[in-house]
This record gives structure tokens, sequence and C-alpha cells, in this order.
């Protein structure tokens, strides 16, 4: 029997599963930590014989969260795929109670213990850490409880893959997460990329501000103020409503407030005031060593009139990359066309279901298919 440790934040998991100096802060502990919300249900799982330990989360239902269920996820619902209603119906049932190994914003969800440096640093190997032994013990807990584990939203890169492939998981193309890998060391040498065409379109939109009269500011750390706080949360709500969800400005505004506690110099907001000097768009974002990650964007009325998105959504975030010596910028899932046209390329997110879950290993395939077919 395989001992395996569950904690319900990354507090009771050794320090030295995190670096202090993450390249990517998605996989820092200040992330794990401040970017929860109470009904998320994520919990950490440990297994010190694999070296590893783990983020999860369960689930009883299909209710809520489509990004963590592994049923949605495997359909490819929310991303254009479609499926056959009598197929979803069939992987439902087989899929009601669930274990899945899942990320917080789409970051890393399997967590090594990373080997020190020769400078003492952490680095990103993980001698120690045994997937096989990983994947057993999830496996034998998943048993216990009557749950179907999967894993998902898992880089190319993930240390699982290999092992869940040799045992015969169902493993696909489940989604994209795009970024600008190389922000350029200014502003015409991220434009020198482009064709001349679209390059004047770019200018056209990097000079919609001076045109509008309107004016974009970075706060980062401790100029991050209470009232920009404020600004950012009312912003936020009104994008939500936009994507059909109720406004809380309260709720956002205790995310904001645990990020900018927990990433301190390494939480910034941008904004987009209007001629007026009323905020009218925003993103927050948190920096690591080498990305600087957009997590939320926020619009309000008067931000569509100046092309206020492009700017907090793209522009000022590789402009806050250049000035702290990231190189990335990272912007998440979602629709590509318009990170596609300003330099982004698409990762693909990978999903694994076991061999056993016949529903969801057909529903994963049409999802893989519809994903890598070419255009």
């Amino acid at each position: 029997m395989v001992t395996l440790r569950e904690y319900g934040s990354v507090d009771g998991l050794s320090e030295g599963y995190w670096s202090t100096a993450p390249e990517d802060p998605r996989t820092s502990a200040a992330w794990l930590t401040a970017n929860r919300w109470p009904e998320d249900g994520v919990r950490f799982l440990e297994v010190p014989a694999a070296g590893a330990a783990c983020a999860v989360r369960t689930q009883d239902d299909h209710a809520g969260f489509p990004r963590m269920n592994c049923t949605d996820i495997a359909a490819g619902t929310g991303r254009e795929v479609t499926q056959p209603e009598a197929e979803l119906e069939k992987a439902r049932a087989e899929g009601l109670r669930q274990l899945n190994v899942c990320a917080l914003g789409y970051g890393q969800s399997v967590f090594p213990v990373p080997v020190p440096g020769p400078d003492g640093a952490h680095g990103a190997g993980g001698a120690g850490f045994d997937a096989e032994a990983l994947v057993t013990a999830l496996q034998e807990h998943a048993r216990d409880e009557g749950r179907l584990l999967t894993f998902l939203h898992l880089d190319e890169a993930d240390p699982v893959l290999p092992v869940l492939r040799a045992r015969g998981w169902h493993v696909g193309v489940t989604d994209r997460y795009f970024g600008i890998e190389d922000v350029g060391e200014d502003e015409g040498g991220y434009l020198a990329r482009f064709p001349a065409d679209r390059r004047r379109q770019l200018r056209k939109e990097l000079a919609s501000l001076d045109a509008a009269g309107a004016s974009a500011e970075i706060h980062r750390g401790d100029t991050v103020t209470d009232e920009v706080q404020q600004e950012v949360a009312r912003l936020e709500a009104c994008a939500d409503e936009k994507h059909g969800i109720p406004g809380d400005p309260a709720r956002l505004l205790r995310v904001n407030e645990r990020l900018r506690t927990a990433f301190g110099p390494g939480y910034a907001v941008a904004l987009v005031r209007d001629r007026d000097g009323r905020a009218v768009a925003s993103a927050t974002l948190v920096l690591g060593t080498r990305d600087v990650l957009l997590r939320m964007v926020g619009l309000g009325p008067g931000s569509e009139e100046i092309g206020a998105y492009f700017h907090v959504a793209y522009h000022l975030p590789m402009r806050l990359a250049r000035a702290t010596g990231a190189s990335r910028v990272l912007f998440g899932t979602g629709n590509g066309t318009p990170k596609l046209r300003r330099g982004a390329t698409a990762r693909p997110l990978l999903s694994a279901v076991p061999p056993g879950a016949a529903a969801h290993g057909a529903l994963l395939h049409r999802t893989n298919g519809a994903f890598t077919a070419g255009p």
C-alpha cells in the first residue's frame, strides 16, 4: 500500500517543491495559494515514494466548472467540437464520480521535487521522481474512492504522459494554450517580424489611445494601490457580465488582493484611462523570471470605442515583459484568432483517460481529431 497524503492547500507541502524564482509564475506556491476561490474543490495529494505531489479535484456530478470536468474536457465542450448526444450520455454516466488531476489556470499539475542546481537554486529536474509510482498510487486511490481518474490540460512535456501512453490510456489534444514566445527587445523589434500590411495595422492599433486622448499605465507591487484594485474589480465584473457570468466585484477584489499579497512585486495591473481619466480597461498580471502571465482582462463602458482591449490584453503585457527582463507573455486558452494575429503561437494541451473509460475515450478521440485536423 503506497502512502498518500492529502492537503487542502499547498501550505502543508514541503517548501522543497517550489522554486523561489520560477520562470513560469504558475509553478510557484504563490500562484497555487492565491489563485483560488472557495468553491474550486482543488486539493493536493502527495506521494512521498514517488517524489511528487499533484493538484486534484474530485467531482460527484456534472454541475459547475466545466474546465475541471473530465467529461466536458474530453467532449470539447465550449471548444466547438460536435459530439453525438448518445455518447455524451454514456460518458456522463461513466464519469459521474471523478478524480481529476488538473491545474489551476492551466499550469502545472504534477510537481516533482526539484533537483538543486550547482548554485543551490532549484533546477527543473526531479531525479527522485517516479512517474510510474505516482500514477499507480493515484489509480489505487481513485479505485478505493470509486472514482474515474483522469489527467487534464497536460503540456506535451509532462513527465506522466509516457507512463500513461505505455499503460494504454487514451491521450488526446483537448485545448490550445497561447503565448508570445519572444516579445522582442523593443516595440520595433516586435513589429519587425510581421509583413508590411500587418505592421501598418498594428501601428494603427498602438496609436489608438493617443488618437482618442486616452492613456495607459502599468502599476506593479507597492504602486498597485487600493484605489487601483477597486477599479480593476469593477472592470472585471463588467467583463464577467458580458460573458454571461454574474458580476461580483467583491469576489474579484478578494482574489486580486490575495494575488497582490502573495506575489508582491510580481503582481502588476495594466490600466487604460479615457480622456476624462476614467479607467475603462484593465489587466491583472503576475510575473516569473521568464514569463508574464495575463490572468484576467476587465472591460467597462467606453473601452471598445478606443480599442482599449488590445492594449491591456497584448501590448501592455509585452511592455511589462520588456521592462522586467521577461521574454514571454502567456495568454491562456480561448479564442486563438486575435492572439495569433498579434504574434502568439499555440501549444497543445492534452488530456488522458484510462483504457477502461471507453465512452470518454470515444469523446477524446473525436476532440483530438478536431484540434489536430489540418486547416
